[in-house]
C-alpha cells in the first residue's frame, strides 16, 4: 500500500530542506574563505613590499605597501557584510525544519490524513517563512548535490564525506 499523499509530500519537504541546508552551509564556508582571503593577501603583499622597501630602499615598495595595506584595512573594516552569518542562520533553520519533518514522517503511522495534512501545511508555512528571509545562495558555491551524494548527511558512521 503506498503511503498517504501527505507523507509523500513530507518526505519531499525533508529532501528539499536537506538540500537547502547543505547549500547554505556551503555558501557560508565559501563566503568565510573569500572574506579571509580578501584581508590576508593584501596584508601579505603590504608586508613583503614594506620589507623590500626597507631592505633595498626601493621607493616603489613603499607605495605598494601603502596601497596594499589600505586595501587590507578596508577589507578588514568592511568584513563579510554579514553574509556568512546569514547563510549559517538559514542553514540552521533549514536543518531544524528537516528534523521536524523527519519526526512527523516517523510519527505518520499514528495520525489520520487530516492531521497529516495540517502538519504538512504548518511545515510548509515554516519553510515559506525561512525563504522570505533568506539571502540567495550564489550559483558558484552550490555544491550541495555533490556533498549529499558523497554522504555528508548520512548517519552511518562508516561513511565520511
Amino acid at each position: 500500500m503506498p503511503p498517504p499523499p501527505s507523507v509523500v509530500e513530507l518526505e519531499r519537504l525533508d529532501r528539499d530542506a536537506a538540500y537547502s541546508a547543505q547549500a547554505y552551509f556551503e555558501a557560508a564556508k565559501a563566503t568565510a574563505f573569500w572574506t579571509r582571503t580578501a584581508v590576508f593577501f593584501p596584508a601579505l603583499v603590504a608586508a613583503v613590499a614594506g620589507i623590500v622597501s626597507a631592505l633595498y630602499s626601493a621607493q616603489v615598495g613603499g607605495s605598494i605597501s601603502a596601497v596594499a595595506g589600505a586595501v587590507a584595512a578596508t577589507a578588514a573594516f568592511l568584513g563579510p557584510g554579514g553574509k556568512t552569518e546569514a547563510y549559517r542562520e538559514s542553514a540552521r533553520r533549514y536543518t531544524n525544519l528537516r528534523h521536524a519533518t523527519r519526526l512527523e514522517v516517523a510519527m505518520a503511522g499514528s495520525r489520520n490524513e487530516q492531521e497529516l495534512e495540517a502538519i504538512l501545511r504548518r511545515l510548509c508555512q515554516e519553510r515559506a517563512a525561512i525563504v522570505l528571509t533568506d539571502e540567495p545562495v550564489p550559483n558558484r558555491v552550490y555544491r550541495a548535490s555533490r556533498r549529499i551524494a558523497a554522504g555528508v548527511l548520512s548517519y552511518d558512521s562508516d561513511r565520511s564525506p
